[in-house]
C-alpha cells in the first residue's frame, strides 16, 4: 500500500535541502506534499523578508508553502506573513537548559544511523538532567503554541533522550500526556516523522485517545522517498486517516490561542 496522505515536512535548497523549489513542484505528482524550509537558516532564510521571497517563489510554482520554525530560536513572524503560509511546523533542534545550550545534532545523526555510537550518552543518563530536559521541552512547545501560533509540532519526541533507548522510559507516560494535552488544547497537529521514526506507538495511541490531530512529515532533504516507517506507525497505532491534516491549517476545537 502506498501512503497518499499529504506530506507537510519537505526541505528544499532554500535551507539545507538539496532539491530546488522547481523540482519539488514536479514531485507533487508522486505524492501530495508541500515544502517547509528551516527558519531561520544562515544566509538563505535569515529574516522575514527572506521568508516572503521564499513564499512568493514557491507559491508561483503551485506549491503549498509551510515553514519549519525553530522553536526557542526563531524570531516572531508578523501576523500577515504567518497567515500567508499554509501552515507552520514548530520543531525543537536544541534547548537551553540551566543556562547551557544542548544541541540535538549528534543525537539526530545517531538515531538516523549516521553514527554508530552516541558519544554524549553519559551526559543524558542522569535522571535530574532528563527531568530538566523534559520540562524545558514542554515550556518551549507551550510558547510556540501561544506566541508563535504553530500549526504542527514537528518530530515531537525527538531529543537526545530518544537516543538513550526505550522511549517509554525516557518519556514517562505522565509527561507524554502533558505534551499531548498541550497539542490537543492548542489545536496543534502532532507530526509523524519518517526521518526520526517518532513518535513511538504508545505515544500515538495515547494521542489518538485524547482526540489529537496528526500530520505526516517525511522531513526529507533529498529526493522524495517512500514513507515506510510512517505507514507502519500509522497502522500499528490504528490511526484514522480522517484525523490527518491535508496541506493547510485546520481550526480545531479548544480554547483560542493568544493573538488569534
Amino acid at each position: 500500500m502506498s501512503l497518499r496522505l499529504f506530506d507537510h515536512h519537505i526541505h528544499s535548497d532554500r535551507s539545507d535541502g538539496t532539491v530546488s523549489l522547481a523540482d519539488r513542484a514536479k514531485t507533487v505528482a508522486i505524492r501530495p506534499h508541500g515544502i517547509s524550509d528551516h527558519y531561520p537558516w544562515r544566509d538563505k532564510l535569515r529574516n522575514e523578508d527572506d521568508v516572503k521571497r521564499y513564499l512568493d517563489d514557491a507559491t508561483r510554482l503551485g506549491l503549498r508553502v509551510g515553514i519549519e520554525y525553530d522553536l526557542g530560536v526563531a524570531p516572531p513572524l508578523s501576523a500577515g506573513t504567518r497567515e500567508a503560509l499554509h501552515y507552520v511546523i514548530g520543531a525543537i533542534h536544541g534547548l537551553v537548559v540551566a543556562g547551557e545550550r544542548l544541541g540535538y545534532d549528534d543525537a539526530g545523526d545517531y538515531v538516523k544511523g549516521r553514527r554508530k555510537t552516541f558519544e554524549a550518552r553519559d551526559r543524558f543518563t542522569d535522571p535530574a538532567v532528563q527531568a530538566r530536559i523534559r520540562e524545558r521541552i514542554l515550556e518551549v512547545v507551550a510558547e510556540g503554541i501561544e506566541r508563535d501560533r504553530i500549526d504542527i509540532l514537528g518530530h515531537p519526541t525527538f531529543s537526545p533522550l530518544q537516543a538513550l533507548g526505550d522511549p517509554e522510559v525516557a518519556y514517562p507516560a505522565e509527561w507524554q500526556e502533558r505534551l499531548i494535552a498541550l497539542c490537543v488544547e492548542g489545536g496543534i497537529a502532532i507530526e509523524i516523522n519518517e526521518s526520526y521514526g517518532v513518535p513511538h506507538r504508545e505515544f500515538l495511541v495515547r494521542a489518538a485517545r485524547a482526540g489529537a490531530t496528526f500530520a505526516v512529515g517525511s522531513d526529507t532533504h533529498f529526493a522524495l522517498g517512500p514513507l515506510d516507517k510512517t505507514e507502519a506507525m500509522i497502522a500499528a497505532a490504528a490511526l484514522s486517516h480522517d484525523r490527518f491534516l491535508a496541506g493547510e491549517r485546520t481550526v480545531l476545537s479548544g480554547p483560542p490561542r493568544s493573538g488569534a
